[in-house]
């Protein structure tokens, strides 16, 4: 057996875990929003309301993600990804048992905080042992993983309330988590473990540099930019969708599941398509930057083709197809943003990554607001919603074509490399 074989063994059951990992957390972002409609009609909470309990989760994920990206590349990746999805986890379980609109907006504050370091942390795990001719692929299938649990989120969570209460349906999905991240942490210790018995290799964790923030602001702001503008609309899709079918058309919580579940699936399908339309521009150009902004560009543009017909239409067919439609689209940016996010300081990849997906953390603190404000001032007028939304599109081309990565020599690993590296590798190999 070649020495190379062990290490690409074990970088598929890293990758395998890495995907239930993000189908999983997504789960656990969306619950809030498909019980919204259930929460707000026990508890008596407006638009508004819902618009800060959704908001708490995402000013927690903006805030965290740097410290905690900068954390996990500190501690280790499994480590950190223990800590923080412990944490997520248990704060999912507390949410059951809260009745207050404070003590909700505190529970999800903390998922927040829990989910904030994950992607960035997992990012920088396939950054290790992914080849960077794939690696937008391989970032789209996890992401698309976590999508998919978008579109199933709403008859998952729907399920466990009609069987039980949408109370204990936070308790037994934060239990699931909790011992799913558990049973990760071992099974990547095991991987690593194997592969330094097979190979006879123990590569000792280099010391990084200090990262210099002032170089890492000016290199990633406009891809933090662009992260927000793409955020707004991911956002705007996860926690207001099964709204935007129980409000306009009156549905029931298991038809407005059904609906809701066909509209993020088109995420599902737009995410993972973009990281295969990045490298398959990447292999055709070979210029990374070329092949990143190209896809992400025309996602902003196109998901605006969708969008413009919700204005004009209210039959329920045509929107859920349009929303579809728009949400494919804007997915198609997701994963040439996060292969951005690690191209732009290999060195410190997970903190690269935090830093420029916090502008997508902050667009799910900021849009949740303003457009629960902007559905009550205007007594749920969808539209205006919706045109909020397509301003906010336009100006992501703008900061994409500002976007700069790191242009020394190619990251790509050898196979060498592959014999060599860890999944809890702190550092990118480089050449």
């Amino acid at each position: 057996m070649s020495a190379s074989q062990p290490q690409r063994s074990r970088a598929r059951i890293t990758f395998v875990l890495l995907c239930i990992m993000a189908f999983i957390m997504y789960v656990d972002r969306t619950n809030i929003s498909v019980a919204a409609p259930v929460i707000s009609k026990e508890l008596g909470f407006s638009n508004t309301h819902l618009g800060f309990i959704f908001s708490a989760f995402a000013l927690a994920y903006s805030c965290f993600m740097i410290p905690g990206g900068w954390h996990s590349d500190r501690i280790g990746a499994r480590k950190g990804l223990l800590l923080y999805g412990s944490l997520w986890a248990i704060a999912t379980i507390i949410t059951g048992f809260i009745g207050s609109f404070v003590g909700l907006i505190a529970a999800r504050f903390f998922v927040g905080v829990g989910e904030a370091p994950i992607y960035p942390t997992a990012a920088r795990m396939i950054a290790g042992v992914i080849p960077e001719d794939r690696r937008g692929a391989a970032l789209g299938v996890m992401h698309a993983t976590g999508r998919i649990a978008n579109a199933l989120a709403p008859l998952i969570v729907t399920g466990l309330i009609v069987m039980f209460s949408w109370r204990l349906a936070f308790i037994i999905l934060g239990a699931v988590t909790l011992v799913y991240m558990v049973v990760m942490y071992v099974s990547l210790s095991e991987a690593k473990r194997h592969i330094e018995i097979e190979t006879g290799a123990t590569v000792a964790r280099p010391a990084a540099r200090p990262v210099d923030w002032p170089d890492m602001i000016r290199r990633v702001w406009p891809a933090t930019a662009a992260c927000f503008c793409h955020g707004w609309v991911l956002w705007f899709f996860l926690n207001w969708i099964p709204s935007f079918f129980s409000q306009r058309y009156g549905l029931k919580l298991e038809h407005n599941a059904v609906f809701t579940a066909l509209v993020l699936l088109g995420g599902s399908l737009g995410t993972a398509a973009g990281g295969m339309l990045t490298d398959w521009r990447f292999k055709h150009t070979g210029n990374r930057l070329r092949a990143r902004r190209e896809v992400i560009i025309f996602g902003f543009l196109s998901s605006i083709v969708g969008l413009i017909p919700l204005l004009l239409t209210h039959d329920i067919t045509i929107s859920s197809l349009c929303l579809g439609l728009a949400f494919f689209c804007s997915e198609l940016a997701d994963s040439p943003l996060w292969v951005v996010g690690t191209e732009v300081s290999r060195e410190h990849s997970a903190t690269s990554s935090a830093c420029t997906f916090t502008g997508m953390a902050l667009a799910g603190a900021v849009s949740p607001i303003v457009v629960g404000l902007l559905l009550d001032v205007s007594h749920g007028r969808w539209a205006v919603a919706f045109v909020a939304s397509i301003v906010v599109l336009l100006l992501g081309p703008l900061f994409t074509l500002k976007i700069r990565i790191d242009d020394g020599p190619s990251s790509v690993v050898t196979e060498k490399q592959i014999a060599v590296s860890q999944p809890d590798a702190a550092h990118v190999p480089t050449r």
